[in-house]
């Protein structure tokens, strides 16, 4: 866990260098269809001759109904380099009504068109930001798995205090929770955060704050941006940290 958190920060502080530039993928896209959507853009930018058809065409294929789903996909990815406004509205609204099954493919088309628009028209390079876990405007979304000490369940004055205090150090801190869930032993958490933050720090002084009343929080926890862990994978957790005691 200390490895990904310390790689989370280099890529924080990287990021913040650069913080007006940066667009951020909003919706929650898993990771492999990002990396398949990646892929089959670049292959479509390498072969941009080989269907050239108009831009009205393009965007006609992709909001007929009985158009093959390849064809939609295609279009959607080349639609999304154009650098087009008319391409960039069409994906616009074709995301926000897309069929079912190409709704990660929408949204991942949109972001990249927002980017190609906006490069196009001002002329400075942007950074794209995917995550599994999405954001908000310059905020990055985060899941979290905080423990008890040895595991032990929870008093009901502390689960009191982690409802009180968890909220209160996340917004102290530019961000806000999304989802707060105490279990017996264990609190899950999903937050968004601006790039700039410190977000180890936040979690680490969190826990800080907590144990001044009773010593209860383990100093370690999970975070990612990746993913929201299953039931099933957080149990394999804490039997990682019972295994370890």
């Amino acid at each position: 866990m200390k490895n990904d958190i310390d790689k989370l920060e280099e890529i924080r502080h990287s990021l913040s260098k650069v913080k007006e530039h940066l667009r951020i993928l909003e919706t929650n896209v898993p990771v492999e269809k990002q990396m398949e959507y990646f892929h089959f853009s670049e292959n479509v930018r390498r072969n941009a001759a080989v269907k050239p058809i108009p831009v009205e065409e393009q965007i006609n294929i992709i909001n007929t109904p009985d158009s093959p789903e390849e064809d939609k996909k295609y279009y959607m990815a080349v639609l999304a380099q154009s650098g087009n406004v008319l391409a960039y509205r069409a994906l616009e609204s074709y995301a926000s009504h897309p069929n079912p099954e190409l709704k990660d493919w929408a949204d991942m088309s949109l972001m990249v068109a927002r980017v190609s628009l906006e490069m196009e028209l001002s002329g400075e390079k942007q950074i794209f930001i995917s995550t599994g876990l999405g954001g908000r405007g310059s905020k990055l979304r985060f899941f979290a798995l905080l423990k008890s000490k040895h595991l032990k369940p929870f008093s009901s004055y502390q689960k009191e205090l982690i409802e009180r205090e968890f909220p209160f150090q996340i917004e102290k801190n530019e961000g806000f929770i999304d989802e707060l869930h105490i279990e017996e032993n264990y609190v899950t958490l999903l937050f968004l955060i601006e790039i700039s933050i410190n977000i180890k720090g936040v979690l680490d002084n969190l826990i800080v704050e907590c144990n001044q009343y009773g010593d209860f929080m383990d100093a370690g926890y999970l975070l990612t941006n990746v993913k929201i862990y299953s039931p099933k994978e957080i149990q394999k957790e804490l039997e990682k940290t019972a295994h370890e005691r």
